[in-house]
């Protein structure tokens, strides 16, 4: 059964336990969407389940507000159902305060960046989990 995972993050701590909770979660490019005159940044998901010992994904999706623009840099939008695969969310402060900009990359060195006037995003479960035997790889360097 899903855990149903649902996260709210207000400061920079809790953007980072939402990042660790979507690493390695598939985004599709045609997943991702700005609404500039509502502020937000949506995507679906479907999130590796790393709280979980056996190989589960889920269905999920992550808003996030307050954003004034969404830059990207080698994300290639001409192929709508082209798949990336989300590493990390980073939070830079800016000036004023509390804004900043809010980094999602991805692996293959894509990134997101939006301008964010404060941190408010949500993550949330929206699907049945399901298994999966294709666990995520994060070698070592050398």
């Amino acid at each position: 059964m899903s855990t149903g995972l649902k996260l709210l993050a207000q400061n920079q701590d809790d953007l980072s336990v939402m990042s660790a909770a979507l690493q390695d979660a598939i985004v599709q490019v045609d997943g991702i969407h700005f609404d500039k005159l509502a502020r937000t940044l949506v995507l679906r998901t479907s999130r590796f389940m790393h709280e979980q010992q056996a190989g589960k994904r889920v269905r999920s999706g992550l808003q996030l507000n307050n954003i004034l623009s969404v830059q990207a840099k080698g994300i290639d939008r001409s192929d709508p159902k082209a798949y990336l695969v989300l590493l990390s969310i980073d939070f830079t402060k800016g000036k004023p305060l509390p804004g900043g900009e809010i980094c999602l990359k991805f692996a293959g060195g894509g990134e997101l960046r939006g301008q964010a006037e404060y941190i408010e995003a949500r993550l949330v479960d929206y699907l049945q989990e399901r298994e999966t035997d294709k666990r995520p790889l994060h070698p070592l360097e050398d």
